[in-house]
């Protein structure tokens, strides 16, 4: 019997993935660099899980780092000020 599952997803819909789309970023060396793992960033980046108060800082202080540009701020990678959620 063959089971027939979904493929696996490789975009989601919230401001962390179109960030790391934008730029470029290799979505396993943005989740090593982050010290989370693969499977954790993966949820935070399909919007299947909330970042928490702890993680933000470090989402942000590695994608500061993957990118070279000392702008970025936790508001460009979750919605912090308004809701961008897709329903």
């Amino acid at each position: 019997m063959t089971m027939n599952r979904p493929p696996p997803r490789t975009v989601g819909n919230t401001r962390l993935d179109r960030f790391l789309t934008a730029k470029k970023v290799p979505r396993m060396k943005f989740a090593k660099t982050t010290g989370y793992s693969k499977q954790q960033v993966q949820r935070v980046r399909f919007g299947d899980a909330e970042p928490t108060a702890k993680s933000i800082p470090r989402f942000v202080k590695t994608a500061r780092l993957l990118t070279n540009d000392p702008s970025i701020k936790a508001n460009d990678l979750f919605p912090l000020d308004d809701d961008d959620s897709p329903n």
